[in-house]
């Protein structure tokens, strides 16, 4: 194929000034270097690795551009060997994706070629989708597979469900993090698989070991999820342990088929976006997360207890409460949190195919609604601004999205007070005047759980709150007979 130089009839980038060369071409217009103007700059594609070769997996990419440059055409930085699967570092969103370059790192990736009329390929096409550069988001997307399109998804009667893995399917530890009382529950650097207690020994590199639980209800509810979801995964975590996960949950790629996320994929540090999967249109997409890292897609949002199976993802998320492993016990696959957004997942399905809704975020919006709608709040001092802006704050505003109706002050129509001091005077008039006096976590838990659990779990007490593992599930009770 010919490449054009400066054409102002087609969608050819405009050349001179070329922004600068891969193997003597300019990588966007195709002119040989020799033929263009001076002060063009060259495009860096070297990198240099801390503690690995440029081949392996774990390397992250720290430093996106290099000074002198063009902004977005350098992508020479250095490279750092992570060790741990959390603190994702991720470059600083270069311009442009070169070649036969990730966009990321430099490494040899993937190259979308144009072939011309003798079929031989140019060998420095930048790759492009409907004639134009490939962005950040996209380039990552070009290696994952795609979601359907919107009408194959309503042919199927079928939305998109974006789920992530740790602490929401799954809870992994490393096997020299148990805590003193996992060991005395027998948990070692020794242990191995344990199918009946769905407890399994990863081994995704060289150096990397992590003992892995399976959520309770995890494989009925892919299953059930599946007929109603095209079903991706985004994780933050590195490729190889998503993969060996996933590999656990769905052997056979009967669920997921290749369309999965891992960190190398996001473009953002510590944040997910619906961007690096294509065809992900927001209106059709549901997200299962258990932390909200999805700052542009609040209303695609379903967020998730986190499941503390593990000691070290109590301490991580600086949770004052003994794991799962410790008390030795699970949660109950018939009512943990699972099984529960299977049922909400259940209603937003419906509601969107039976009710003739064109935006699944409104379907949420309303279902969400519907959790404390006969529910008035008057909050007592939780924070420095709720006395004075309750209404800025983050309990205030998930009451509302919950459906509840917010008072900044008691009267004849609050049902509850919601407060963590047991001394305040709106404490003391939801006693006097035999209101429901619950502590913060009372709203959260209804959050979780999608119904109004049992404020008896959640009494106000001089100490700190906590969430109350226990308290939730003697309160999925009063959910279900609510339901």
């Amino acid at each position: 194929m010919e490449q054009k130089q400066g054409g102002k009839n087609d969608d050819t980038p405009l050349c001179p000034p070329h922004l600068g060369f891969i193997g003597g071409l300019c990588f966007l217009c195709g002119a040989k270097e020799e033929d263009a103007e001076g002060g063009t700059p060259r495009v860096a594609v070297g990198q240099g690795v801390e503690g690995s070769d440029s081949s392996d997996d774990d390397a992250r990419c720290v430093e996106a551009k290099t000074e002198g440059c063009a902004p977005g055409v350098s992508v020479g930085h250095r490279m750092k060997v992570e060790e741990g699967d959390d603190d994702a570092l991720f470059p600083l969103d270069p311009e442009f994706a070169l070649a036969e370059l990730y966009y990321q790192c430099g490494l040899p990736g993937k190259m979308m070629e144009e072939e011309d009329a003798e079929g031989s390929a140019s060998g420095v096409t930048v790759a492009n989708i409907d004639g134009g550069l490939v962005r950040p988001a996209l380039a990552a997307a070009m290696s994952i597979a795609s979601a359907s399109d919107m009408a194959t998804l309503m042919r199927e009667r079928k939305l998109i469900l974006v789920l992530d893995l740790d602490s929401t399917l799954v809870n992994s530890a490393r096997l020299c993090d148990f805590s003193a009382q996992e060991k005395r529950n027998g948990f070692t650097r020794y242990t191995g698989d344990k199918p009946h207690m769905d407890l399994f020994r990863l081994k995704y590199s060289n150096k990397a070991r992590k003992l892995t639980k399976l959520r309770p209800f995890v494989r009925g509810f892919l299953e059930q999820a599946s007929s109603m979801f095209e079903m991706h995964v985004y994780t933050l975590a590195k490729r190889a342990y998503a993969k060996a996960v996933i590999d656990l949950l769905d052997p056979n790629g009967v669920y997921f088929g290749g369309r999965v996320v891992s960190r190398k994929d996001s473009t953002r540090r510590d944040m997910k976006s619906l961007d690096v999967i294509p065809g992900a249109d927001p209106v059709a997409v549901v997200i299962l997360d258990d932390t909200d890292v999805w700052p542009a897609h609040q209303d695609n949002l379903i967020l998730m207890d986190r499941y503390h199976y593990f000691a070290s993802t109590c301490r991580k998320f600086r949770y004052d409460i003994p794991s799962l492993a410790e008390q030795g016990r699970d949660e109950r696959e018939q009512d943990n949190s699972l099984a529960v957004v299977l049922n909400v997942l259940r209603r937003i399905h419906q509601d969107f195919f039976d009710g003739d809704q064109a935006d699944v975020r409104e379907v949420i919006r309303e279902v969400r609604r519907q959790v404390l709608p006969e529910c008035t709040i008057a909050f007592s001092y939780l924070d420095d601004c709720m006395e004075d802006f309750p209404e800025n704050t983050l309990m205030w505003t998930l009451a509302e999205r919950l459906g509840a109706v917010c008072r900044k002050d008691v009267d004849e129509t609050v049902t509850h007070v919601v407060a963590e001091d047991p001394g305040t005077q709106k404490a003391q008039w939801a006693r006097d005047h035999g209101k429901f006096l619950v502590n913060p976590e009372w709203i959260k838990a209804s959050g979780f759980r999608w119904c109004r659990v049992d404020e008896q779990g959640f009494p106000v007490t001089a100490g700190p709150c906590e969430l109350n593992i226990v308290s939730l599930q003697l309160a999925d009770d009063l959910c279900w007979k609510n339901h």
